[in-house]
């Protein structure tokens, strides 16, 4: 009777230690670095006005990928990491790639959006580095819309600064919505090291590239 308690236990303990072995291997392959959300809905057509006093529309970059964000035209942390990663991808393209990039901006800040806002700010942020850049602005009741259609949060605060949603869209050549990447560029539950915007950028225009 001792011999097959005995035998029962070491049997527990076994199986206890390979459905610990499963699991921990199965947290190992799903504990993967933050790659971005995936998306697979139309990208909403706008219409605004960039820096340069152009009319633009995303319907205009049909065939080419579009990297989207929504910039504070008088942030000064978030948006600036924003705009040197851009300017970092764009570095990184080859001649061929960049004649298929698009970067745009759009303003959530409605008390400075005038074009010579979005203008001095594309130069104090060297955005004029990528020759595709488009930041586009507008007023309240244009710009809004677009907002809401990309569901961005744009919260004015007591100091003048503004609270809004952070992040980027990756568009690809037929208007799709393929990528959104937040920062802070990871996943909560991840203790992977996670890659840099630019680097994601890269990584995702190339796989949208390549898949036409």
């Amino acid at each position: 009777m001792k011999r097959e308690y005995i035998w029962i236990i070491a049997l527990v303990l076994i199986l206890g230690g390979v459905a610990f072995f499963l699991l921990a291997r199965n947290a190992t392959t799903t504990n993967q670095a933050y790659d971005g959300t995936q998306l697979d809905d139309i990208a909403p057509d706008f219409r605004l006005i960039d820096q340069n006093s152009s009319n633009i529309s995303l319907s205009d970059f049909r065939g080419k990928v579009v990297v989207l964000t929504f910039m504070d035209s008088l942030c000064t942390d978030t948006c600036p990491l924003t705009a040197a990663h851009f300017r970092t991808a764009y570095g990184q393209l080859n001649q061929k790639e960049v004649e298929l990039v698009v970067f745009l901006g759009i303003n959530v800040n409605v008390k400075a959006n005038a074009i010579a806002n979005v203008l001095e700010i594309t130069h104090a942020w060297h955005l004029e580095e990528i020759p595709s850049w488009h930041f586009l602005t507008g007023d309240a009741k244009v710009l809004e819309p677009v907002w809401k259609d990309y569901g961005v949060a744009a919260i004015p605060q007591p100091d003048g600064s503004i609270t809004h949603t952070p992040g980027t869209f990756l568009i690809d050549p037929s208007g799709k919505k393929r990528w959104y990447i937040s920062t802070p560029f990871s996943a909560e539950d991840s203790s992977e090291p996670t890659l840099p915007l630019s680097d994601l950028l890269i990584k995702h225009i190339r796989e949208m590239l390549r898949d036409g």
